[in-house]
């Protein structure tokens, strides 16, 4: 029987536009191609672009971002070409804006797509822009990326709270049906969201900060809050995120973690593929999540819960968030 998949995030459309090859097949971490071997399987695709030739290795993130003017035009051409990648495979592939969607892909047996922005500075943090970018398809939104906006403070950044701006641009989200996606964003940004949120929010690619001490990971309170408000958390698989022997059994020691939690509702993948250099070893690419699957079972994990959480949990999650 193949096994389900449903992964919170990833950075393919950028790695495409960059390196070379298609939706379809690369030789990049992840592809429809090889997507195809899981079933169901579902694939948050983030449109996401700095300059070219700038790593986020090399970028300052206390510095400040480049011009809005700049961004709109790389997140409008990313944003075009993963929707004609997406209607050059239609045959394999739905972009889906909601629950029922991804459900109605399965039952054709195709991979379901949903589509996310990656810092709200890529859209201007405008509300009018976001209107446009929900009527061609983007269901989730992460507030920030590394670097502050107009409506937050980042984790990588100066870890301010939400800006007055900030607050409309969540409650707009809410209220029109995107989903609220809290990975990026300062820990004050978090519980600001938190206070005002009418809705589930989601960390699509945020791991746990009490096994691998990282600001971009999510302390055991806000996990626990996300939990209780029905959203869920995605396992970065970034090795500087994931800490300790920086392999699978790391990866494995954050996934117990939240599910000592109680989070066994709560705990998704979400693993950053091809938006990270490194991967944990033991794994190449998204054909090795089947890896991870297995080790969740050789722990005395049910066939039942590593199910939910390798697709259902971010499946509900979302349903709920939408």
């Amino acid at each position: 029987m193949p096994m389900p998949m449903f992964d919170a995030h990833c950075d393919t459309i950028n790695a495409v536009m960059r390196r070379g090859g298609s939706l379809l097949a690369n030789a990049h971490h992840l592809d429809l191609s090889r997507l195809g071997g899981f079933g169901p399987a579902a694939q948050v695709f983030t449109v996401w672009d700095r300059p070219s030739g700038v790593t986020t290795r090399e970028m300052n993130f206390a510095g400040g971002d480049f011009p809005e003017a700049e961004l709109s035009a790389l997140f409008e051409a990313s944003f075009d070409r993963l929707l004609l990648e997406l209607e050059q495979n239609h045959d394999i592939i739905a972009l889906c804006t909601g629950k029922d969607d991804a459900k109605a892909a399965a039952e054709q047996g195709k991979i379901a797509a949903f589509i996310a922005i990656e810092g709200a500075e890529l859209v201007g943090c405008s509300l009018d822009k976001m209107w446009s970018a929900f009527e061609r398809g983007a269901r989730i939104v992460n507030i920030t990326w590394n670097y502050d906006n107009k409506l937050s403070g980042a984790a990588m950044g100066s870890g301010k709270g939400l800006t007055e701006d900030g607050r409309t641009f969540v409650r707009f989200l809410q209220s029109i049906g995107i989903a609220v996606d809290v990975s990026h964003i300062s820990e004050r940004g978090f519980w600001d969201i938190c206070e005002i949120a009418s809705r589930p929010v989601i960390a699509s690619h945020s791991s746990s900060r009490a096994v691998c001490d990282h600001p971009r990971n999510l302390t055991d309170a806000q996990f626990l809050a996300l939990r209780d408000m029905g959203g869920v958390a995605g396992v970065n698989l970034c090795p500087d995120f994931i800490g300790g022997g920086r392999d699978i059994e790391a990866v494995i020691s954050h996934i117990e973690h939240f599910l000592s939690l109680g989070g066994e509702k709560s705990v998704c993948l979400g693993g950053d593929l091809d938006g990270i250099d490194d991967l944990p070893s033991g794994i190449r690419d998204v054909r090795d999540y089947a890896v991870i699957y297995e080790a969740l079972l050789r722990r005395g994990l049910s066939e039942s819960l590593v199910q939910d959480i390798f697709y259902n949990n971010l499946l509900s999650a979302l349903g709920r968030a939408l």
